[in-house]
């Protein structure tokens, strides 16, 4: 499992003075890098410990289980961006790769009934764990088709798992979400690197289900109306927000 190198925009010199290019993002790794950009200083003033972040992706998360117990579907506009900046925040924090972490998890196929379009709703193929490791290492290494943008991994989610997501109701969907947050907080207290990681995909995949369910896409786009390369309260390049947001 790799790790993102940098959590700067890229910086171009003029004479002797060094300009920031605040540039929109286009791959899930940029996207980090720009969330990093914004919030890491605060991040790290204002919430100490990974567990305080921990805290904050559950208190959005209630938030998103709220909205869909009430059907408050307009809100998902701004709430799903809050959820998926949490969710990156946490991923910088561990210096985790999104990318790699997603990619890991879902190369391409349902890890466990190895399909392109899960079936483990319906049926439960039979494939020996030893077959199935050996599957997934291989499709690990086929990286031709690694979704790069956060809209390509929205697409290649709701191809493996749209057609069950549609089986279950929105509140569903929910809480979903939040039972996989609950798993990464317990993978982190137990110190188990490899279930953080793929219990960080899980969460980006109910995000993502959410954006398929809602019909708010493209996904990138929806990020960059919320996060134009500035906090959505102070609407700084580098949050000045005076208050733990």
């Amino acid at each position: 499992m790799s790790y993102p190198t940098a959590h700067r925009p890229a910086k171009e010199e003029r004479g002797t003075t060094c300009v920031t290019r605040l540039q929109r993002p286009m791959t899930l790794s940029e996207f980090q890098k720009m969330f990093a950009h914004i919030y890491e200083e605060k991040n790290r003033r204002d919430y100490h410990k990974s567990s305080d972040l921990i805290q904050r992706l559950f208190e959005e998360g209630c938030v998103v289980m709220e909205l869909a117990r009430k059907d408050g579907r307009s809100m998902f506009r701004l709430q799903l961006p809050n959820i998926f900046s949490w969710w990156v925040a946490l991923a910088n924090r561990m210096e985790a790769s999104l990318d790699e972490a997603l990619w890991y998890k879902f190369p391409g196929v349902c890890p466990y009934c190895m399909k392109t379009g899960c079936v483990c709703g319906l049926e439960h193929p039979e494939i020996g764990k030893e077959e199935k490791e050996m599957l997934l290492r291989r499709l690990r290494k086929e990286r031709m088709n690694m979704p790069k943008t956060p809209e390509d991994h929205r697409i290649l989610h709701a191809r493996l798992y749209g057609a069950q997501n549609k089986r279950i109701m929105l509140i569903q969907t929910a809480a979903h979400l939040v039972e996989e947050v609950g798993e990464v907080s317990a993978a982190m207290r137990h110190g188990n690197k490899k279930d953080f990681y793929d219990e960080m995909a899980d969460v980006g995949s109910w995000i993502f289900a959410l954006a398929t369910r809602l019909e708010l896409v493209p996904f990138d786009n929806l990020v960059w109306e919320a996060y134009p390369y500035e906090c959505n309260m102070c609407r700084k390049d580098v949050c000045a927000c005076k208050f733990v947001i």
